[in-house]
């Protein structure tokens, strides 16, 4: 009796630290064209055979043609051998394309440090719903100490891992 006490306490607290540690990771939440859906598979960060295509058409495939893919970066040399889609924002369209990112995927203001436009240190992470995987996804612009935005280039980076870190 007495070593049972004991043992029910470290197994109550061990199950109710690890429920709590790992949150609701069952279900996640992804943004897809302005609905959310319920996933009962964790995505996944990386895939080994990750390669170059337009990353930000699979997550809406209605995106608007402002972001204009450029090119795809492979990194074979890196921890996570990353891959990065490209795609150029003419400053013209860069406060349409700003607002339609805060509303898909929830990426804040962009704000001048100093030569460049950028988020502000906040990170976007979003699940790619074609292949349940996570991306990062930045925007930043060119070197500049503009304010004027129509006269500087934007980038928007979509980027995959392909090896755990």
């Amino acid at each position: 009796m007495q070593f049972r006490v004991p043992i029910l306490l470290f197994l109550l607290f061990f199950s109710v630290s690890s429920v709590m540690a790992n949150g609701n990771y069952n279900v996640v939440l992804k943004q897809v064209s302005g609905e959310k859906h319920a996933s009962l598979i964790e995505p996944s960060s990386y895939d080994p055979d990750l390669t170059c295509r337009d990353f930000l058409r699979e997550f809406d495939d209605a995106a608007p043609d402002y972001f204009q893919y450029e090119r795809c970066d492979v990194d074979d040399y890196g921890q996570t051998r990353s891959i990065e889609a490209i795609y150029k924002i003419e400053g013209k369209d860069a406060k349409q394309a700003q607002e339609y990112l805060t509303q898909k995927m929830g990426m804040t203001e962009l704000k001048l440090v100093c030569c460049h436009w950028e988020m502000g240190g906040q990170n976007v992470t979003i699940i790619n719903p074609k292949d349940n995987m996570y991306y990062y996804v930045v925007l930043v612009s060119e070197e500049t100490i503009g304010h004027d935005w129509d006269k500087v280039t934007f980038y928007l980076i979509v980027s995959g891992d392909r090896s755990p870190v």
